[in-house]
């Protein structure tokens, strides 16, 4: 029986992600007000240039606002698992893709070996796609690719958890509070 699950969850905006949010629009203020200092110092010409470089500052403010709007979609098939950033809801991602034969340990981020794991040095990437840390159920995944220990951080459903303990039982620790209510 194949096995396909879809989840698209919104990444919640963080105090800190509000604070840069405002310091990128205090930046382009003081620099649509340097460019007008600086083109009425270089003439008449340069004048009639002000309003577009004012707007190619404004664009990339749009632009680098977007992407603090983050989305992350888990997509499981059949023990294969990719995570996707999706960043203003136009630009999809590959974050990573792993098969649940490659996962060396998963386990909740609150087991004490788990956090041995995870603060090794012999993890070359480390992945976050964790949406709302403040929900709880974040886990953390270390497998292998291409000859390389990787960290994924992220906060999967139950379902999920429940399909991916089927897979590989043996290195996969679901806390007592995620499990599948038969």
């Amino acid at each position: 029986m194949d096995v396909f699950l879809e989840y698209l969850f919104e990444k919640k905006t963080t105090a800190q992600d509000v604070v840069k949010k405002m310091l990128l629009v205090l930046a382009a203020v003081l620099v649509c007000m340097v460019v007008i200092v600086v083109f009425s110092m270089l003439g008449q010409f340069f004048m009639s240039y002000v309003l577009l470089a004012i707007a190619a500052v404004v664009y990339g403010l749009v632009v680098l606002l977007r992407n603090f709007s983050l989305e992350y979609e888990y997509v499981f098939t059949n023990g294969d698992l990719d995570v996707d950033i999706v960043k203003g809801r136009k630009t999809r991602t590959r974050l990573t893709s792993l098969h649940c034969r490659q996962i060396q340990l998963m386990a909740p981020i609150t087991d004490a070996d788990m956090k041995r794991q995870a603060e090794s040095d012999s993890i070359s990437r480390r992945y976050n796609a964790v949406y709302d840390e403040s929900q709880g159920g974040v886990y953390h995944v270390i497998y292998i690719r291409d000859g390389e220990r990787l960290l994924l951080t992220w906060q999967p459903p139950r379902a999920l958890l429940a399909a991916m303990k089927k897979t590989n039982p043996r290195v996969i620790t679901i806390a007592p509070e995620d499990e599948v209510d038969a």
